[in-house]
Formats: structure tokens, sequence, C-alpha cells
């Protein structure tokens, strides 16, 4: 950028000599394009949410219908699929599984009503637990949402999703309250 403000001091402070100013007008925008060019060269940019196709990868799904009668441990289904690009999220398991390799930032929210409670998880790998939330509204007639987001490295072929935890009523709000969605965030 120095190499424009210099250009631009030297277009405009000095004296225009012979050329008009809208000459030198000219030449800044020039140069301007010149270093555009030049810059879009030189200066990878991150292809943030990019596969090495060009397609992003990112999904977003949500619960039509409430749960009843969830165990410990159930996966939570997010049945109505809005967004999956790159074909990541199953909508008949729950499933999201990594198309490649790279960090990737997840988000859900889950709703109770009407005296129920959830505790849920977000898994990786069937075993590692990254985040909790707790929805409850166990002692009152209304609605408890809990949300959280983890940002984590996921190799190809991982698999993430959400599931009950064992502190619950066994019902979940569906009616597009629950979500779940993920996207990559850097590829590796």
């Amino acid at each position: 950028m120095s190499v424009l403000y210099f250009t631009l001091a030297v277009l405009f402070y000095s004296a225009c000599g012979e050329e008009t100013c809208d000459k030198r007008l000219s030449l800044l925008e020039e140069e301007v394009k010149a270093l555009q060019e030049t810059l879009s060269k030189t200066v990878k940019s991150p292809r943030y949410l990019l596969e090495p196709n060009g397609e992003g990868v990112a999904f977003y799904v949500q619960l039509s219908t409430d749960m009843t009668h969830v165990g410990n441990h159930q996966t939570i289904v997010f049945d109505v699929v809005t967004t999956n690009i790159g074909n990541g999220y199953n909508r008949i398991d729950g499933i999201f599984t990594a198309p490649i390799g790279g960090t990737y930032v997840f988000t859900w929210t889950t709703t109770n009503k009407n005296r129920s409670y959830m505790t849920t998880e977000l898994l990786k790998k069937g075993f590692i637990v990254l985040g909790k939330t707790t929805s409850d509204a166990m002692d009152h007639d209304d609605y408890a949402i809990a949300t959280n987001s983890v940002i984590v490295q996921l190799n190809q072929y991982d698999e993430i999703w959400v599931r009950s935890g064992t502190w619950h009523s066994g019902t979940l709000a569906g009616d597009m309250y629950s979500t779940f969605s993920g996207f990559l965030l850097y590829p590796n």
C-alpha cells in the first residue's frame, strides 16, 4: 500500500506541468489497477468454507416435531435439512461426516417446553464429548432454550452428532426450535 500512497503524493502534490490533472488522475487509476493485479497474484487469500472442488461445506438442520421417550445417549436426528452443502449431514442417522479435514464450527440449540428438560452433548468419533447444553423448563410452563458452539479440528470422515445426556425428562421440542448447524472454517 505504500506504493499507492507514494503514487498519490507524486501525482497530486507535484505541479501539473504540461500534463493536466485529468491525465494525472488517469495515470493514478492505471497505477491502482496495476497494484491490484499484482496483489491478487502475490497474495493468496484463504478459501474459507471451500472444498478443493470449490464447493462449500456447511449444513443447517432442524427438528420438525417433538421427540418423546428419549433415552440416555440417544442421537438427536434433525429431520428437516435446510442446507447441506458438501452433503456431510445424514438426515437418516443425524450424523455429520466431514467431507474434508479442517477446522469446523458447530452450533446446536435445544428447546424444552412446559415442565421438561434435556441435557445434550456434541460428540466426535462417538466417544469424545466436545460440549454440552441444558435446556430446563422443569418447574414452569414456558420454553427453555440452550445453545452452544464448538470450534474443532476434524480429519476427513470424522463424525459429529448431538445426543441426549443422562439428565432429561425424555422430551425435546421440535417445531424448528431445536437446530444443529456447522461449517468448514479452514480446510487443512
